[in-house]
C-alpha cells in the first residue's frame, strides 16, 4: 500500500506532495495501521524468560530486535535470538565496516541468520555515505539471500546522490525522528521528539520517493546537567546509573498530545516504535499504553491508588500507567487509628506515633504498567482515602 502512495505522488510536483498528504489524511483517505502493520524495538540487551514474556506478549507485532553490536577494536557481541519470529538488528559503528577483513566475517554471521530480513543501524557519517553505500554493495554480493534494510537520520536526507546508490541496496530504510540533537544546557528546555523538525524529515524523504518507515519514541531520557552553572553533562536511559556529584537531573519526555497528532497526520506511512519497554522499565510506555498510541489514541497517564480489605487489615495499592521517570508520587490518606506499614520505599510524610495512620505518604513512582502492594494498615479506622501528586 505505502510503495502505490508513492509512487501516485510521483505525478506531483514537489511543493504540492505534502499539501497532497495531508489532504488525504484530513479526507479520512489514510486509515491509521493496526497494531499487525506496525513494528516495535527491542533494544535490550537481557535474554531471559523476562524477555521471553515480553516479546511473547507482542508477537503480533513485526518486532525489531537487537541482536549484535561491532565496534572497531572492541569484540563483536552477539546476542541470543528470542523463540519469537523476529527481523535481527545488527549495530554498526562508523569505522568497523571499513575493514575488508570485517565485511567478509559480518557476511559469514548474516548468512547463518535463518530470519529473511536483516537490519543495519549504523549512525554514518554524512561525509561517508558513499562509503556505506559501497559496504553494502559488497555485502550484498556475499549475501544475496537476504532482504536488507537500513536506519537513517533526517540529515542524511540531504544528499540525494549518495543515497541514490545506498537505496539500491534496501528494500526500505527507518527514518530516525526522535533524540535528532544533544541537549543545550540549562534553562533551556529539550525536545527528544520535535514535530516541526519531524515534519521536514517526512517531507524529504517523500521527495526521494524510495519505501521508508517512521522511527518514533515511546522512551524519555534522563539528563544530567551540573547543578551550580545548569551545564549539560550527560544523557541516559533505561538501568538508572550512578548518581554523579554535584548533578541535576531532569527528564525529557515526548508530548504525547503533539506525538499522536503526528502519527495521525502521516497514518498512511509505518511506524516502528522505539522501544518495547522490559519489567521496571521506569523510561518506557508499557505495551498497554504503546498500543494505545499506534491504535491513534493517547496513552493514559495517571497513578491510580486503590485498597483492598481482608478481614481487619487493609492493603494499599498503586498503579502507574504511563508516567516516566523517577519522581516521588504522594497519597492523602487522612490520618485516623491503626497500625500502619509501609513497602518499596514509601512512607509518611510527617511521623506519627505508633498506632496513628499518617495523614500523607510519599515515595517512588512504580515503573509503568506495575502495581506496587505499598502498604498495608491493620484495624484502620479512616477518613475516606483520595490521592493528589
Amino acid at each position: 500500500m505505502f510503495r502505490k502512495f508513492l509512487n501516485s505522488l510521483i505525478l506531483f510536483p514537489r511543493r504540492g506532495r505534502l499539501p497532497l498528504l495531508l489532504l488525504l489524511s484530513a479526507w479520512g483517505g489514510l486509515p491509521p495501521l493496526c497494531a499487525a502493520e506496525s513494528g516495535v524495538y527491542f533494544w535490550h540487551r537481557e535474554r531471559n524468560e523476562r524477555s521471553e514474556r515480553v516479546l511473547a506478549a507482542c508477537a503480533d507485532w513485526k518486532l525489531y530486535i537487537l541482536r549484535g553490536e561491532f565496534r572497531k577494536g572492541a569484540p563483536a557481541i552477539l546476542l541470543r535470538l528470542p523463540a519469537v519470529c523476529a527481523v535481527p538488528v545488527f549495530r554498526l559503528d562508523a569505522l568497523v565496516w571499513n575493514d575488508e577483513k570485517f565485511v567478509e566475517k559480518f557476511a559469514s554471521i548474516l548468512r547463518s541468520e535463518t530470519a529473511p530480513e536483516v537490519q543495519l543501524d549504523c549512525d554514518v557519517p554524512e561525509s561517508r555515505l558513499l562509503q556505506y553505500g559501497s559496504f553494502l554493495e559488497r555485502l550484498r554480493r556475499l549475501v544475496p539471500g537476504k532482504r536488507f534494510s537500513a536506519t537513517l537520520l533526517p540529515c542524511h536526507l540531504r544528499h540525494p546522490a549518495a543515497l541514490k546508490a545506498l537505496f539500491c541496496h534496501l528494500a526500505f530504510y527507518v527514518l530516525q525522528l526522535h533524540a535528532l540533537e544533544p541537549p543545550g544546557d540549562l534553562p533551556g528546555k529539550y525536545l527528544l521528539f520535535d514535530p516541526d523538525a519531524a515534519d521536514r524529515a517526512v517531507a524529504a524523504a517523500v521527495d526521494l520517493r524510495k519505501e521508508f518507515k517512521m522511527a518514533l519514541p515511546t522512551y524519555a531520557y534522563r539528563l544530567h546537567y551540573e547543578a551550580r552553572t545548569g551545564r549539560f553533562r550527560r544523557l541516559s536511559a533505561e538501568n538508572a546509573p550512578p548518581e554523579g556529584h554535584g548533578e541535576e537531573v531532569r527528564f525529557a519526555v515526548p508530548d504525547w498530545e503533539k506525538l499522536l497528532q503526528f502519527r495521525k497526520k502521516y497514518a498512511a506511512i509505518p511506524v516502528v516504535w522505539f522501544r518495547l519497554a522490559m519489567e521496571n522499565d521506569r523510561l518506557c510506555l508499557e505495551l498497554e499504553n504503546l498500543r494505545r498510541l499506534d491504535a491513534g489514541l493517547p496513552p493514559r497517564v495517571v497513578i491510580k491508588c486503590f485498597s483492598r480489605r481482608i478481614g481487619v487489615r487493609t492493603e494499599l495499592f498503586w498503579r502507574n500507567h504511563g508516567v516516566l521517570g523517577e519522581q516521588e508520587f504522594r497519597q492523602f490518606l487522612g490520618g485516623g487509628t491503626g497500625e500502619a506499614f509501609f513497602f518499596h520505599g514509601v512512607h509518611p510524610v510527617i511521623p506519627v506515633v505508633p498506632g496513628c495512620v499518617p495523614r500523607m505518604i510519599c515515595g517512588p513512582i512504580p515503573g509503568p504498567g506495575e502495581t506496587l502492594k505499598i502498604g498495608e494498615i491493620n484495624q484502620w479506622i479512616p477518613p475516606e482515602s483520595k490521592s493528589c501528586w
